[in-house]
């Protein structure tokens, strides 16, 4: 079953344990996890976890104002 989802729709990494392909998966979050086949058909798929970049030293600095950002913690 195809089902359509809106382009913000989160997406899910897998691999196949069989063949090595990676591949996406469009989901709602309120769908029903279910096991996923590989394009080839193979069963055997398992999720890749991918980590997202949050803050850290490429994050820019605040600009002015507050303590945090403005120097007054000196």
């Amino acid at each position: 079953m195809t089902r359509l989802y809106p382009a913000g729709m989160p997406t899910y990494d897998y691999r196949c344990r069989e063949c090595d392909a990676q591949f996406e998966v469009r989901r709602s979050i309120a769908d029903p996890v279910v096991a996923e086949l590989c394009p080839a058909g193979h069963p055997e798929t398992s999720r890749v976890f991918t980590p997202v970049a949050v803050g850290g030293a490429s994050a820019p600095a605040a600009a002015g104002g507050g303590c945090c950002g403005g120097g007054c913690c000196g």
